[in-house]
């Protein structure tokens, strides 16, 4: 959809429910979050060009609204939600949770605690049995992997570990981060046409040249992701970079150029 199209899609869908509609409501009219990040930076910069004021779900929500809302979609699936079955069944989107407590996995504990607080664990005990029943889990796997540890004397805990082997001279293993990444980009830059200008600190990371046609150059904005559905969680905007190069290609829905370079050497045969 164009950026017209989905400001349309926004006033009307706002005029039928006489509120600003959700993320999951947009979705349901093909406005994927990733179209409102391309062209407006997300749900609120939408909401303002349409002449919205951002309120309602995931604005300004108190904490007993988005944990509430997360505690009823546990419920209805009989299981603590992953990131995407509670996006698709609740309320809200991931973002209200990771700017209160961080971390998707934080929530059980946050929801546990602000039960306690206000006397509703009774109201709540079937949530509250699958919070302590993940942690029983948890706890015995860390057990279970402590005890593998102690029994396999050649894995040691002050030593890094490292990726498959490739076999190549100037990089024995596949890279496990981002820095490895702009690494393996070095060794293809040259055959894939770049030819790189800068490295900066912030976003986005690489400024290059790239041969368009034979004798013909371009300037391009590049991001590097170990995995390129990073992107979205570090909620960078799409319109400022031309391309993300990882290791891993994730996000089958990105906006932009992806290069994937597990492939990219693949290819060229210069990994075996």
């Amino acid at each position: 959809m164009s950026k017209e199209e989905i400001l349309k899609a926004i006033r009307s869908c706002a005029r039928k429910l006489k509120r600003n509609p959700s993320r999951r409501e947009l979705r349901a009219l093909r406005v994927s979050e990733e179209a409102l990040l391309k062209h407006f930076g997300g749900l609120q910069g939408a909401l303002e060009q349409a002449g919205l004021q951002p309120s309602g779900p995931g604005f300004g929500q108190r904490d007993s609204t988005v944990l509430l809302d997360w505690a009823g979609v546990a419920r209805k699936l009989g299981k603590l939600p992953s990131v995407h079955e509670y996006e698709s069944a609740g309320r809200f989107s991931h973002a209200p949770f990771e700017s209160r407590y961080r971390q998707w996995t934080r929530v059980p504990e946050a929801f546990s605690k602000f039960v306690t607080q206000s006397k509703m664990q009774f109201e709540w005990k079937d949530v509250l049995a699958m919070i302590e029943a993940r942690r029983n889990k948890n706890s015995g796997q860390k057990i279970r992997a402590s005890h593998q540890r102690s029994r396999k004397k050649d894995v040691f805990q002050d030593r890094p570990v490292y990726g498959p082997l490739m076999n190549l001279a100037e990089m024995v293993h596949e890279p496990l981060s981002e820095q490895g990444v702009v690494f393996a980009f070095g060794l293809v830059a040259r055959r894939l046409g770049f030819s790189v200008l800068r490295f900066q600190q912030g976003f986005p990371d690489c400024e290059a040249l790239r041969e368009i046609v034979k004798g013909q150059l371009q300037r391009v904005r590049i991001e590097f992701e170990f995995e390129s559905r990073n992107f979205l969680r570090h909620r960078h905007n799409p319109n400022g970079c031309d391309a993300i190069v990882c290791w891993t290609h994730n996000w089958k829905e990105c906006p932009v150029e992806v290069i994937e370079l597990r492939k990219e050497l693949r290819k060229s045969g210069d990994r075996t």
